[in-house]
């Protein structure tokens, strides 16, 4: 588990952000659920942690593969969900990113693909030279693209991340379902954004 506590320095509003109340919240965040696309279902051992964490809403960071997660997840909270590289390729239809103004913070939900056309080249570099974009590389790219974000959360590269580039905080809550890379284990993160901007982040993982 790791976790760690940040103030953040107010933006000014974003007109298209989901505006929550002054006060403290807490989210669970999740992203590449994979779902009938490498595993079956969500791990009951997931849904169960995040019950016990009594969250006011879950952030899904793209690739669930199937709306079948939606209806899974949101029995226990709201749910906000965007569409990752899996979910375009299979024709399933969400918000490319989503903005959420949080006490003064402004939070971008994003898959990390950046977009179709980039994911392409990057795939087919992979294929060519058997090498993936880095992790700096990605977050710099989201840098650059949304400079008003105070925390970007993503996924797409399947690792947990949580730290700070430039003025900008970064999290990635990992895979939310097992394979070799992340050592078998089911990744996901808690976020509490305080009345006052401070941000704890615990980055958790699940045996599977």
């Amino acid at each position: 588990m790791h976790s760690a506590k940040i103030h953040i320095k107010p933006g000014s509003s974003l007109a298209t952000a989901i505006t929550f109340p002054l006060g403290t919240h807490r989210f669970a965040v999740l992203a590449d659920t994979h779902v009938n696309d490498r595993v079956p279902e969500l791990a009951p051992q997931l849904l169960d942690a995040i019950r016990a964490a009594a969250p006011e809403a879950i952030f899904l960071a793209g690739d669930l593969s199937t709306p079948i997660v939606l209806t899974t997840l949101e029995q226990i909270a709201p749910v906000y969900a965007l569409q990752g590289n899996q979910d375009w390729l299979r024709g399933y239809h969400l918000p490319k990113e989503l903005w959420f103004e949080v006490n003064n913070v402004h939070v971008l939900l994003t898959h990390g693909h950046v977009n179709m056309a980039l994911y392409a080249l990057n795939y087919l570099r992979l294929l060519l030279t058997g090498q993936k974009m880095s992790l700096r590389s990605i977050e710099q790219r989201l840098a650059k693209r949304y400079p008003q974000a105070n925390l970007v959360i993503y996924g797409h590269t399947h690792f947990q991340v949580y730290h700070q580039l430039g003025q900008q905080w970064f999290l990635n809550p990992g895979a939310a379902y097992p394979h070799k890379l992340n050592g078998h284990f089911i990744e996901y993160a808690l976020l509490e954004i305080g009345a006052q901007g401070e941000i704890q982040v615990e980055l958790l993982h699940l045996a599977e």
